[in-house]
């Protein structure tokens, strides 16, 4: 397996989903006016395979994976943490359908 980054979120100063969204927008550099919903979050994070699309600043080739790596997660509210085992689990699933190896990795850190 071939890590190419680690993205940390930390969670005492994400509150919000808004925040979560936002907080993922600049940590992969998404377009401006991506749409800030689950839809269009999980939208860019597919495209990490697909630089050509422009959805992320970052880009992982077939074999290789992106870390996510939590901290404070444990004292985070419970629909922030589905909220980001949802995105990640539906990237994967994108990846799954089109038949490449699942992209993200969770770290969930207390």
């Amino acid at each position: 397996m071939n890590i190419k980054t680690t993205v940390e979120l930390d969670f005492s100063t994400i509150k919000e989903v808004d925040e979560l969204y936002q907080t993922l927008a600049e940590k992969f550099g998404f377009p401006t006016g991506y749409g800030k919903n689950v839809d269009a979050i999980i939208d860019c994070l597919f495209g990490l395979r697909y630089p050509e699309e422009g959805m992320t600043k970052l880009s992982i080739d077939t074999n290789e994976k992106i870390i996510i790596q939590t901290k404070n997660i444990s004292g985070a509210q419970q629909n922030l943490r589905d909220t980001l085992i949802f995105i990640v689990e539906f990237v994967n699933y994108k990846c799954a359908f089109k038949e490449t190896p699942a992209s993200i990795l969770l770290l969930l850190g207390r």
